[in-house]
């Protein structure tokens, strides 16, 4: 805590605003103290022994995939390597083994390894805060494990949808999961899944303040464990009987407890654990004052967290180092972990948080000023004493006075501090409120676009459908109605992508799978696969290729693929028919370009300024079709920008319209 004199120099409103700030800090990283890591595979061989999780291991699991006489043994062996890269904290590369070892399970027909897929796709998700996508993740094992009839199995979806929730702060769906697994696990007989119940349940009560009952549950897990001879699941269960103990104040116990797991994280070379088993014994050390150990610990979890990244475990050491180096007096040092706490915290929790940065900052800053005003006081007065001591007799009159004038200017100096601080905070509170405002009107228009647009498609697939019903004799017939259902379920994948786009661009969740590419390719298969509507409209869609071949640019194929599908899509809705559009590339200096020409009836100046607006089309009169969103400009601005590119708009009244898509040039490979 700050210290008392340094309390005292700090206005009563600004001391209100530091400790609601920590408290909001602590609510945010203190979930991670209910983490666990419970699931072992089911598949043979991928169950946890005691020849650890590290490089030797992950060599081994390597090996076997080389090795692998089948498909089948390939992909166990796979999911051995993605769950070994999970624990060890190398999350890009297990998630991109993972998805590929999902799509090949498909292939393959297995359900089993499908579901072993799914489920470690979905822990890494949860590794890396990304909840809802694991929440949507095991859903989709939970459904095919039902149809496994495996107690065990699902047992082990149930927990990790469990773990999710909680996380998420969905704490009553979360105990009807852990409920629903620790009945599965009995019913079943599987150790493992019911140890790894009794885990999960003793972390919620844990957090609820139940610490009896917390204490009791984890002893059950660790007992299990421990004749099972699972060696990181021992040492999950030792961390948090340690933490049990830390919340109730047994220091001495729960030290015990941490330097247990820790000396069995470090060989298995677990680095998301042993990081935060190291934030943890910093935690514990200084509650229990030795704020110097505390320090080492929390240094060595920052550069074991760093090679992780993921956000919670760096929110969690970065709050650990503010609260110890605060309470070692080292308030520079503390808000500099403030910072850092907040940069890694920043998509949890948004506006509130910058907001919340700031104030910490002006309060800083404002102890800054204070102090000064405090130390100037104090020299002033000193002088004075000096002069009064000098001049007793003489300036008696005048050192009052000039003390009356000093004490005067720092009241309204003072104030006028306060009065700054007073309007910063107003401002910051303001500007919340307007984004707030803002995101839910983004939300309405999104939510009144889905309901218009999506009606007409869904309504036309259902008098479609009624019609090949009826004409089911008539060949000709049911080619061309189904024809146009599969148009319209085409029109209603669009607009789901359009939507499920610009909330992922709104959020900041939109990812981005770039590599090297060939601009004129992905414009040319966008324009293959329509040239159909373009010859059903009786228009000209022309592919121009260039002289020389262009280079090579770094992006997202299938984004910038959805990039040009928008372009020319917009081009043929918008050109009367016996119209021409046209494809053409070039290269500007360190830019690759591709343009989409047309001659239709171009835009004016009131249209150029609603193009990147999110509203409906343009110009509804041009077509009657009702096939957009009006977000098919707004998302592929979006695209382009966010893979280093940019959409420039050219166009007249009258005289058709061009849209260049710039994409920078690929550096070239350093020989």
């Amino acid at each position: 805590m700050l210290p008392f004199r340094l309390m005292a120099a700090i206005h009563p409103g600004r001391l209100l605003c530091w400790v609601a700030l920590c408290g909001v800090v602590a609510m945010t990283v203190q979930a991670d103290d209910s983490e666990t890591v419970i699931m072992e595979s089911n598949l043979t061989g991928l169950r946890e022994s005691d020849g650890g999780e590290g490089d030797e291991a992950l060599l081994q699991a390597r090996q076997q995939l080389q090795a692998a006489p089948n498909e089948t043994a390939a992909l166990e062996a796979m999911a051995a390597i993605v769950n070994l890269q999970r624990r060890r904290g190398d999350y890009a590369a297990g998630l991109d083994l993972a998805r590929d070892g999902l799509q090949r399970a498909r292939v393959l027909g297995d359900a089993r390894l499908e579901v072993e897929f799914l489920y470690l796709m979905g822990r890494i998700h949860w590794n890396l805060t990304d909840y809802p996508r694991s929440i949507e993740t095991h859903l989709e094992e939970l459904k095919l494990v039902s149809e496994l009839r495996d107690d065990a199995l699902l047992a082990r979806t149930h927990v990790a949808l469990g773990l999710t929730y909680e996380r998420f702060g969905n704490r009553e769906d979360a105990l009807s999961h852990y409920a629903v697994a620790l009945k599965l696990a009995r019913s079943a007989g599987d150790l493992r899944q019911l140890a790894s119940a009794y885990n999960s349940l003793g972390n919620y009560h844990l957090a609820e303040g139940n610490y009896e009952q917390a204490g009791s549950l984890h002893r059950q897990a660790l007992v299990i464990r421990e004749q099972l001879g699972q060696r990181r699941a021992i040492a999950d269960s030792l961390t948090n009987l340690g933490l049990v103990a830390d919340a109730q104040d047994e220091r001495t116990l729960a030290l015990d407890y941490l330097t247990r797991a820790l000396a069995i994280y470090e060989p298995l070379n677990l680095r998301r654990y042993i990081a935060n088993t190291h934030r943890r014994l910093a935690g514990v050390l200084r509650d229990a004052g030795e704020l110097d150990r505390a320090v080492e610990h929390i240094n060595q979890a920052e550069q074991l967290a760093v090679t992780l990244g993921s956000a919670e475990v760096m929110a969690a050491i970065y709050r650990e180092g503010e609260l110890t180096h605060e309470a070692r007096g080292e308030h520079a040092r503390a808000l500099d972990y403030a910072r850092k706490l907040a940069a890694a915290t920043e998509e949890m929790r948004g506006v509130q948080d910058r907001q919340r940065m700031g104030e910490l900052r002006a309060s800083y800053n404002a102890e800054q000023r204070e102090l000064e005003i405090a130390i100037l006081r104090r020299d002033q007065e000193l002088k004075a004493a000096e002069i009064t001591r000098r001049r007793l007799q003489t300036v008696v009159l005048g050192t009052g006075l000039a003390l009356g004038v000093v004490l005067l200017c720092a009241v309204i100096l003072l104030q006028r501090v306060r009065l700054r601080a007073q309007r910063r905070l107003h401002e910051a509170t303001e500007h919340a409120r307007e984004r707030a405002e803002n995101a839910e009107r983004l939300k309405s228009r999104l939510l009144m676009m889905a309901s218009h647009d999506l009606k007409v498609p869904l309504a036309a697939l259902n008098a479609t459908a009624e019609q090949v019903g009826r004409s089911a004799e008539q060949t000709a017939t049911v080619r061309r109605l189904a024809e146009i259902m599969r148009a319209d379920t085409a029109r209603l994948r669009s607009l789901v992508r359009d939507f499920l786009d610009a909330a992922a661009i709104e959020e900041g969740n939109l990812q981005l799978h770039t590599s090297e590419i060939d601009l004129a390719a992905v414009a040319r298969a966008a324009v293959d696969t329509l040239q159909p509507v373009a010859t059903r409209r009786n228009q000209q869609l022309v592919y121009t290729t260039t002289a020389e071949p262009l280079p090579l640019i770094e992006a997202d194929a299938d984004r910038l693929r959805q990039v040009f599908d928008n372009l020319i899509g917009n081009a043929l809705k918008f050109t009367p028919a016996g119209g021409r559009i046209e494809v053409a590339f070039g290269t500007a200096g360190a830019w690759a370009f591709a343009e989409v020409r047309d001659n239709g009836p171009g835009l004016g100046p009131a249209e150029f300024a609603k193009i990147f607006a999110a509203r409906p089309r343009l110009a509804p009169d041009l077509t009657k079709t009702g096939e957009s969103t009006g977000l098919g400009l707004v998302i592929t601005r979006e695209l382009l920008t966010l893979q280093g590119g940019r959409l420039e708009v050219q166009s007249n009244p009258g005289h058709g319209a061009v849209f260049r898509v710039l994409l920078p040039v690929a550096a070239p490979a350093v020989v």
